[in-house]
């Protein structure tokens, strides 16, 4: 399952989605996103645009989008969160550091 809080920008308070189900036709695009970054294919900007709009991707909830998810996560925070989920897609878990921080 798949997780991921965002900030509500009208109301400041934290909304949590799940995802229950991922395809596998999701995890080759996980797969095919860290091959294309793994070999320097993108600049900063375009690894982040690409995670960002990856990761909403494998939410089916039409709140979790490109710009919830921009607008939702504080910036010191993006990366551990997109990494936990791009994790937790690969079949590995989350370091339970990192989940609990996140609380």
């Amino acid at each position: 399952m798949l997780k991921i809080e965002l900030r509500n920008p009208q109301t400041g308070e934290i909304e949590t989605y799940t995802e229950t189900f991922v395809s596998a036709k999701s995890l080759r695009k996980v797969v095919e996103f860290g091959m294309r970054a793994e070999k320097g294919e993108m600049n900063e900007l375009e690894q982040l645009d690409e995670l960002v709009a990856l990761v909403a991707s494998l939410f089916k909830d039409e709140r979790v989008t490109f710009d919830s998810i921009l607008e939702g996560i504080e910036a010191s925070k993006i990366g551990e969160v997109l990494n936990e989920i791009i994790t937790q897609v690969m079949g590995g878990e989350a370091p339970k550091q990192q989940t609990e921080n996140q609380k």
